[in-house]
C-alpha cells in the first residue's frame, strides 16, 4: 500500500480523498454508481459545448482529472494542448492508461491543488473544475491557484453537484462528521459563485446542468481589466 505524501496543508479531508483516489476509485470510479446517477457524462458534454468552437487553439488544464474522462472528451472534439492535475497517483495511473489507448497526449502531475499547482503563472487559457470543489477543504486556496495559472482573460469552467435545500445542509453537517472520501462540503450556485468572486474572478455565467448540477464560467479580468 503506497504510503500517504507529507502534504504541506494537512487536513481530514484531503487524507480521505488521497486513500479513496489512490487505492479504492482506480479501476473503479468510471463505472461508479454516481457517474450515472449525477450525470457526469453530461457535465463532461456541457464543458466541451461551451468550447467546442476554439478548442483546438485553447491551452487547458483539467484540475481534478481523475481517470482523464473529460481530456479523453476534448481530445475527441478538437483540443491538442492538454494537462491534468490530481491528487493521488493511483487515480492519475488510470488517467494515463486511457489517454495512452486513445492516443491522447496530455501532461499529468501529482499535487495538492490547495497548496500549488506545479504550472508556471498564466499557462492556460481554460482551466476545467468539474467535480472537484466540494472536495477542497480550503477551496480558496485552490481556486487562488487556478486564478495564477491562467493568463488574463482566461476561463475557469466549474461543474459540480446542487444538492436542494435543506438537502445540502443535512449532507454537509453529516460529511464534517464522517468525511466520504474526500466531500468536504456542497455549495448552491450562490456560495460557488461568491468563492469565485472573492479570489478574483469576474464575468461570471451559470445554468443548471441537468438534475444535479450547475456549471459557472467565470473570467480572470484581463490587464485591461484590471488597468480600467
Amino acid at each position: 500500500m503506497t504510503e500517504e505524501p507529507k502534504f504541506r496543508k494537512p487536513d481530514r479531508y484531503k487524507s480521505s480523498s488521497y486513500r479513496a483516489y489512490n487505492t479504492k476509485m482506480p479501476g473503479y470510479y468510471d463505472s461508479a454508481y454516481f457517474v450515472w446517477l449525477f450525470q457526469l457524462p453530461l457535465w463532461h458534454r456541457t464543458v466541451v459545448e461551451e468550447l467546442y468552437s476554439q478548442v483546438s487553439t485553447l491551452d487547458i488544464l483539467d484540475v481534478g482529472c481523475g481517470t482523464g474522462s473529460l481530456l479523453a472528451e476534448l481530445a475527441k472534439s478538437g483540443a491538442t494542448s492538454l494537462s491534468g492535475v490530481d491528487l493521488a497517483q493511483g487515480i492519475l495511473n488510470d488517467a494515463r492508461k486511457k489517454l495512452t489507448e486513445l492516443n491522447v497526449n496530455a501532461d499529468l502531475r501529482e499535487a495538492d491543488v490547495e497548496d500549488s499547482i506545479p504550472w508556471d503563472d498564466g499557462t492556460f487559457d481554460i482551466v476545467t473544475f468539474t467535480g472537484a470543489l466540494h472536495h477542497f477543504y480550503r477551496p480558496q486556496d485552490a481556486l487562488s491557484e487556478i486564478y495564477r495559472v491562467l493568463r488574463p482573460g482566461g476561463h475557469i469552467l466549474v461543474v459540480d453537484a446542487c444538492y436542494f435545500t435543506p438537502i445540502r445542509q443535512l449532507l454537509n453537517l453529516y460529511l464534517k462528521i464522517v468525511p466520504h472520501d474526500g466531500d468536504y462540503r456542497f455549495y448552491s450556485t450562490g456560495l460557488a459563485q461568491e468563492l469565485l468572486e472573492e479570489v478574483g474572478f469576474n464575468s461570471i455565467k451559470t445554468k443548471r446542468v441537468g438534475i444535479w448540477a450547475y456549471y459557472i464560467d467565470a473570467t480572470k479580468p484581463s490587464e485591461d481589466d484590471s488597468v480600467a
